[in-house]
């Protein structure tokens, strides 16, 4: 079930790199998420399902920075920093699988979605009018092709068939059956 959540009480992920400095890329702090949230940790996500942080989650992100400086495998630091022993960690990363996160919702995204979702449905239907109409001309251009070729062919038997010898009476004077 999605909890609103006011986005300005957390930061993003990027935001999170560029204050701690021994994680370096959104790769490696997606990867200590991780191995926080499978320890039983719970992250917050905004309406894409990204993990946001709130200032909990940086102070312990802070530590693990400094543990991992004293040559604590990652592991290590996320334990020590959540203060988990080995069994409790089994018991949260239980936990952790059967309980969903709450979802931030973000009210302005979700507008600009449903007006891009509606812009689209419009350049939608009017692709289907123009290709209608396409359609419509193609067929009074087929049947019109169909057309000149019947005179096409009807013009060439006439250009293949003898002329009919008139007599030198009917060449100059002419005569009724014409």
């Amino acid at each position: 079930m999605a909890k609103d959540i006011k986005a300005d009480e957390y930061i993003t992920g990027s935001e999170v790199v560029n204050k701690i400095e021994r994680i370096g890329s959104l790769a490696t702090l997606g990867n200590w998420a991780k191995e926080m949230e499978r320890m039983g940790h719970k992250f917050q996500h905004d309406g894409r399902g990204r993990r946001i942080y709130a200032d909990a989650d940086m102070k312990l992100l802070q530590q693990m920075n400094d543990l991992l400086g004293d040559r604590h495998t990652l592991k290590q630091a996320v334990d020590v920093t959540l203060g988990i022993t080995d069994k409790e960690a089994a018991d949260k990363a239980k936990e952790a699988k059967n309980e969903k996160t709450p979802v931030v919702i973000d009210t302005k995204m979700l507008q600009a979605q449903n007006k891009d979702l509606s812009e689209i449905k419009e350049m939608l239907a009017q692709l289907v009018k123009q290709n209608q109409q396409y359609h419509e001309e193609n067929v009074q251009l087929q049947a019109q092709v169909t057309e000149l070729t019947e005179m096409t062919k009807k013009n060439e038997q006439l250009l293949q068939e003898p002329p009919k010898k008139k007599s030198w009476w009917q060449r100059h004077f002419g005569s009724d059956e014409d």
